[in-house]
């Protein structure tokens, strides 16, 4: 029974740790992004890319739920922390609609390595809680 009751408390923990480092701020919080065209505003090439690359960390943030590829690692083990490392997340193509090429192209690459960074964090952190929770069930089993 004790037993029990520590890798219980081992799971509350875990879950409520995971929600809190992964929580992800509210649908209210977002701006629309959308900008003219940088020869209409006058805006130069460098506000242009740091305007993608502002927008591309906002968006790959919201998009990726971190919870899903948290519990994807969690309940597949290695099989999700590979299936995260080859899977390629596609950034919504209406994002782009009026938006210069230069923006395109650094909004799209940056997407992509922060989504799937994200996404690799999330499962190898749902796998190694996975293993931690079966590390102490089998200790606390002998």
């Amino acid at each position: 029974m004790k037993n029990q009751l520590v890798l219980l408390s081992l799971v509350v923990l875990f879950v409520s740790l995971s929600s809190v480092v992964f929580a992800q701020p509210p649908l209210g919080a977002v701006q629309s992004g959308e900008t003219s065209q940088a020869a209409s505003t006058g805006e130069t090439v460098k506000d242009d890319f740091a305007r993608a690359a502002a927008d591309a960390k906002r968006d790959a943030e919201l998009a990726i739920s971190s919870g899903s590829w948290f519990a994807f690692g969690f309940f597949c083990g290695g099989f999700g922390v590979i299936s995260a490392v080859l899977s390629s997340p596609s950034p919504d193509p209406a994002r782009f609609a009026g938006k210069s090429p230069g923006y395109v192209e650094t909004y799209a690459r940056l997407y992509r390595s922060i989504a799937k960074e994200r996404r690799v964090k999330s499962s190898v952190v749902g796998c190694l809680t996975q293993s931690a929770i079966t590390t102490f069930a089998i200790i606390a089993a002998r």
